[in-house]
């Protein structure tokens, strides 16, 4: 978008019939008020952009620094049934691996039948985690992957904000609508309440793969050369799907 804006000014100072076949004309050259005007035109462009890059940055912050009042308040702890159990089934993951974690079976969960945890669960969330906590583990962050679970929602949070964004920039065209829905989604309490530092549940992951599907597939379907992105859609949704059986939401 940038760099259209840029030949557009550019084209309007250009001209062919200049002596010895010069096709752009110096800005120095231009008559003062058209010169003056030019300049004031493309300082407006530049603070704009600035404008918008800021409060993109902005939304960042507020969908981050939300979502972390419960840890500022009460430290970097796990809350709530379901987010608990979740921690306990990446734990699980982490220490024994993705072959004996399909295979688990909890005789201390739905006591006294027990729980088959592999195959009744939707795993994408801890298998995002333990990713996470390895990456960071391989470039030498000490972090545990308590944190990482707890700081798991607020970070999701963040992604969804921007893919928001991103998907209205796409249906849209229109840059200051899709500054303007991610400032929304950052401050919305029905995304908060879902995505808040520990709080480990199912959804702080899926909608943020929610929104990447449908940014994706809106993108697949700019030009007959943008099919490529149609396979990152479906790589996407396979991820919503393995995290939340909301996943029936987008079809």
């Amino acid at each position: 978008v940038l760099a259209q804006g840029w030949h557009r000014l550019h084209a309007r100072v250009a001209s062919p019939n200049l002596p010895g076949g010069a096709s752009t004309l110096v800005l120095g050259q231009l008559p003062r008020p058209q010169r003056l005007r030019i300049q004031v035109e493309m300082l407006g462009t530049l603070l704009l952009w600035v404008i918008r890059l800021a409060l993109c940055y902005l939304a960042g912050l507020w969908a981050y620094s939300i979502r972390l009042y419960a840890v500022i308040n009460y430290g970097k702890v796990i809350h709530e049934f379901d987010p608990w159990f979740n921690y306990r089934a990446a734990e699980y993951l982490a220490a024994n691996g993705a072959e004996k974690f399909f295979k688990w079976f909890d005789h201390t969960a739905w006591y006294p039948l027990g729980r088959p945890v592999g195959t009744t669960i939707y795993p994408g969330m801890q298998f995002a985690s333990v990713w996470i906590w390895q990456a960071l583990q391989h470039f030498g962050i000490d972090m545990s992957l308590n944190d990482v679970c707890v700081f798991t929602p607020a970070w999701f949070g963040v992604v969804a904000t921007f893919f928001l964004g991103l998907l209205t920039y796409e249906t849209s065209r229109s840059v200051d609508a899709a500054v303007v829905s991610a400032l929304i989604m950052s401050i919305i309490p029905a995304h908060i309440m879902r995505s808040v530092a520990g709080g480990y549940d199912n959804e702080c992951v899926a909608i943020s793969c929610l929104c990447a599907t449908f940014y994706f597939w809106c993108r697949s379907l700019r030009s007959s050369w943008s099919w490529p992105w149609g396979v990152v859609t479906g790589l996407s949704y396979f991820c919503m799907v393995a995290a939340w059986g909301g996943d029936i939401y987008v079809l």
